[in-house]
């Protein structure tokens, strides 16, 4: 269905069943689709990096990616990469936040025998002095997801929410030259056309960290990530 977001650019997934109320209700999709990715495509890893978090600013956040998952078991390793520059090691790390902000935290998950993945861990920050104000957020997808080869076209869209101020910087990760866009701020929520759309092809095979960020007046900085991987 089209969402609040619009554009037609993602899948609504629920699952309705009875509840052990009795009543029918929407039933947390995660597992099932969890299972079925597993069956489907046999990963060989699947880095998972959950809860995201809501927290006020100045206020400690535990990062967790210890659910990830690895066909030949353990042992993982964890490598962060944080999006002030900084980097870490290990299943769960501890961040503050002194400011304001939507933050997207990259984990990379590698198994005994190189196999990697990649998730990442969405921290939503809210000013404690004014509380009432959220920051922006900026929602990015991209398509087709699988089976990608070097030099083949592949459509990225994005979308920011709850601010029209500035544009949007992308950084697809490969050394490619920057690029900047400007979507509409969600003015108008059922917008078709409130997407913004680039087309991008890398070179060559690998994992690249899409990054896509946005900052309002206030200073508040939205980051949003997806990884893609080129298949040799």
């Amino acid at each position: 269905k089209e969402g609040g977001s619009g554009g037609w650019t993602h899948l609504h997934f629920d699952i309705f069943c009875r509840q052990p109320s009795g009543k029918w209700g929407c039933h947390e999709a995660y597992a099932f689709v969890w299972e079925a990715y597993q069956r489907q495509y046999r990963p060989k890893v699947l880095a998972v990096a959950r809860p995201h978090h809501l927290s006020l600013s100045g206020q400690p956040v535990e990062l967790d990616a210890s659910r990830s998952w690895a066909a030949a078991g353990t042992p993982l390793r964890f490598q962060w990469t944080f999006t002030d520059g900084s980097s870490a090691d290990g299943p769960r790390v501890t961040r503050t936040y002194a400011k304001a902000g939507y933050y997207t935290e990259t984990v990379k998950v590698t198994d005994a025998a190189g196999n990697t993945d990649y998730d990442f861990a969405v921290v939503v920050v809210i000013d404690r002095n004014r509380p009432e104000e959220a920051p922006p957020s900026v929602h990015v997808t991209y398509h087709p997801t699988l089976g990608i080869r070097p030099g083949q076209e592949i459509t990225f869209k994005a979308r920011t929410f709850g601010t029209t101020d500035g544009e949007e910087t992308w950084d697809f990760g490969d050394g490619s030259p920057r690029q900047t866009t400007r979507s509409d701020g969600n003015v108008k929520p059922l917008a078709p056309d409130g997407y913004v759309v680039l087309r991008h092809r890398f070179a060559k095979p690998g994992h690249y960290i899409v990054r896509v960020q946005r900052t309002d007046r206030h200073g508040q900085t939205a980051v949003n990530a997806v990884h893609v991987e080129v298949a040799p």
